[in-house]
């Protein structure tokens, strides 16, 4: 079965700006060599602290970042380098929804308009009235009374508004959304709401999902695999329970140890791990290994070597010299 994204060996640079009037600028290496494939109707949840790369790959998924090195393949077809009207065709075919539900909505539009828009762009419907229709069922099938196409974001709460969101990531039918943060600004009470209603519509329209968060619950919840990220690089991609249960990575173990248990009992018998020093500046990484400096385990190879993503027992896979499987 071809992948719906397969992305290989990404690397995205930024370029930061010089100080002074004869400094040359210089590229930061934000995401290096990332590789990992998502199936239809599949959601892989990309988990790492901030700063570490993750929302740079959703968006150089989404071509609106460019890739510095690798391969970016939708539904078997290369993306890297697409450009113009194929380019635009594309990304009706690849949405997202956005962390904020209150600054990525237009207050000046009424939802029906916000729904209607993609609809509008892509020429599927030639006026707001005969997108009409397709908004009102839009808006049914997350959950929103038909109504809410006449008012305004300002008149819906925080979980009301990312329904509108993924509403209109929805207009265009896409075989992928990538959802950056999407319940982060959201209250603990409606998070779960919002990705029961992602895994509902991911179950009726097989659409897959690269789901970036840093709660770990909430990646556990949704994930079908589970890829975790440590300064722009991934450090372990495996099966969510594998990763919950055994992982590999000393980083992951360290994430997963912070993650709290809801039985106390269990909780005061929990060891939390914490690693010494600060998170790698990306601008300056370390030699070898980037967790290297704060790991239990490194060893001279890993000050000297990157360690590569290998394969370590069925779907498992790690970027570690030191610890097994």
């Amino acid at each position: 079965m071809t992948p719906t994204l397969s992305v290989q060996n990404l690397s995205v640079d930024y370029e930061l700006s010089a100080a002074g009037l004869f400094r040359r600028r210089r590229a930061v290496n934000a995401v290096a060599n990332v590789s990992f494939d998502i199936a239809p109707g599949e959601t892989l949840g990309l988990v790492g602290e901030s700063g570490s790369g993750k929302t740079t790959v959703g968006r150089a998924v989404l071509r609106r970042l460019a890739a510095a090195q690798g391969r970016i393949l939708f539904e078997g077809q290369d993306i890297t380098r697409l450009q113009g009207d194929a380019l635009r065709r594309l990304r009706a075919r690849m949405q997202i929804v956005l962390q904020d539900p209150y600054t990525s909505l237009n207050p000046r539009h009424r939802v029906g308009e916000i729904v209607a828009e993609p609809l509008l762009v892509h020429g599927i419907a030639a006026t707001p009235e005969e997108a009409r229709a397709t908004v009102r069922d839009l808006l049914t099938r997350v959950g929103l009374p038909a109504d809410a196409a006449d008012r305004y974001p300002h008149s819906f709460s925080g979980g009301q508004r990312q329904r509108i969101g993924i509403a209109r990531a929805l207009a265009l039918k896409p075989a992928l959304i990538v959802a950056d943060e999407p319940v982060s600004a959201l209250d603990v009470s409606v998070r779960a709401q919002v990705v029961n209603l992602m895994q509902d519509l991911q179950r009726d329209l097989g659409i897959s999902f690269l789901f970036i968060a840093h709660d770990l619950a909430i990646v556990r919840h949704i994930s079908h695999r589970v890829a975790i990220m440590y300064a722009g690089r991934l450090v372990e991609v495996a099966p969510r329970e594998d990763v919950y249960s055994r992982p590999i990575h000393p980083y992951t173990r360290a994430l997963l140890s912070a993650v709290p248990v809801a039985d106390p009992k269990v909780q005061r018998t929990r060891r939390r791990i914490v690693h010494p020093g600060e998170s790698v500046d990306i601008a300056n990484p370390p030699t070898g290994c980037r967790f290297h400096p704060r790991c239990p385990l490194a060893t001279e190879q890993c000050r000297n070597a990157e360690p590569p993503l290998l394969r370590r027992e069925g779907a498992r896979f790690a970027a570690c010299w030191n610890s097994g499987a």
